[in-house]
């Protein structure tokens, strides 16, 4: 009995540690964060939804660097596609080319000796957001979660791969992976590399003489504008293009765990009879995940949104786009993770080329979807319901 009651009052313990540990955390960050935007630069944006696509043209790119490749990943694994990557960064140091890679602590997934490798060539290798005190549990669950890549100053990548396998549906589980990822040049690049290198230079501590990584850039006929946010800022972001909404409002998420002020917005614009559309993934990566979402996406079904599940591989697009003039696409999901603990950065533009094109996606997305409906939830077995209460108190680290 005595033994029970000592575990009983250890678990109370660290429960109540951990719950301090994170709010303590999360106030301070709210003290100090702060989000950066830009002004419009002109530049050139493409957009790029399969990861072979993506590996590709990166991979291109970095052959042609002559000074410097700067790359930074949430994710970054040991993998086939991986070591594709790793082999390319080693040649052009090898060469004398300037190469940083920034990897976040907690997705860092290569090996030791992978990372040794990289440094004998002289690759900088750095892991982003490390576990420091004195909120153990804040910092170890706050993320980097941005994916840049900026080659020569002039050519910059920004969106949802990482480097994996899966990325390219090589994960047989998940099979095919949609996902969302730009190239800019132009102006644009410049906001990408001062990102990285604001990044690099929080993880590291290295002073970075930074005028040699800036050249000068040929202005594109595309308008963007990039918001970069450190735990609470997206969620305002978010919330002022969610009612900026007049007649149709379409959120692509791998992840759907809103705020309740985001959550509000979405019913309020549809019962004002905006036309919102959700794609969301059939299959979930991560436990608890989809059952976290399924009372909110219960919540938009009442409202009138329609929600489709994304059936034919995995759903990982990170896009909203407002009345098809205005989208928003980068790194942040519509979670609490990104609203309140993760660094993100996101591409916000009104270029109607680019927005085109993003709609042409999405809704051959909505064609390879399952339309989620009231009834199909109310028949969701016994266990998920107990992994939907399990998950509510979790939510805000899904």
């Amino acid at each position: 009995m005595n033994i029970l009651i000592t575990i009983l009052a250890l678990v109370v313990v660290i429960g109540v540690w951990l719950y301090f540990d994170y709010k303590l955390g999360l106030r301070a960050l709210r003290k100090k964060s702060q989000a950066t935007s830009t002004g419009p630069l002109a530049s050139k944006i493409e957009l790029i939804t399969n990861g072979e696509d993506f590996i590709d043209r990166l991979l291109e790119d970095i052959r042609k660097a002559n000074k410097h490749i700067h790359i930074q990943f949430y994710i970054f694994r040991d993998d086939y596609i991986g070591k594709r990557m790793v082999d390319e960064l080693i040649a052009k140091a090898e060469t004398g080319v300037d190469v940083r890679l920034l990897i976040d602590q907690f997705g860092c997934k290569l090996q030791r000796g992978t990372k040794k490798q990289l440094r004998a060539a002289g690759v900088d290798v750095e892991m982003a957001a490390k576990v420091r005190g004195p909120w153990f549990f804040f910092s170890w669950n706050r993320r980097n979660h941005r994916k840049l890549a900026i080659i020569d100053g002039h050519t910059s990548y920004l969106g949802g791969y990482n480097v994996g396998d899966e990325y390219l549906g090589r994960n047989p589980f998940f099979g095919f992976w949609r996902d969302f990822h730009v190239r800019i040049t132009g102006e644009g690049s410049r906001a990408i590399q001062t990102q990285f290198l604001a990044d690099f230079e929080a993880a590291t501590g290295k002073h970075i003489e930074r005028r040699s990584f800036f050249p000068v850039l040929q202005a594109g006929s595309q308008t963007l504008q990039f918001i970069s946010t450190q735990g609470t800022e997206f969620e305002q972001t978010l919330l002022k293009l969610i009612r900026s909404a007049k007649n149709s409002l379409i959120i692509g998420s791998p992840y759907f765990i809103p705020t309740r002020a985001v959550m509000d917005a979405i019913i309020d614009v549809a019962q004002r009879g905006v036309f919102v559309s959700l794609i969301l993934p059939e299959k979930a990566d991560h436990p608890l995940v989809k059952h976290g979402a399924t009372p909110y996406v219960i919540e938009a079904l009442q409202a009138g949104v329609l929600v489709y599940h994304y059936y034919r591989g995995f759903y990982h697009v990170k896009a909203v786009v407002a009345d098809q003039s205005t989208c928003l696409v980068g790194t942040p999901n519509i979670d609490k993770r990104s609203f309140h603990l993760n660094d993100e950065m996101s591409c916000l533009t009104h270029d109607q080329t680019f927005i085109e094109t993003v709609l042409a996606v999405l809704h051959a997305d909505m064609h390879a979807s399952m339309t989620v409906t009231i009834e199909q939830l109310q028949k969701r077995p016994l266990l998920d319901r107990v992994k939907e209460v399990t998950a509510a108190p979790l939510s805000p680290l899904l």
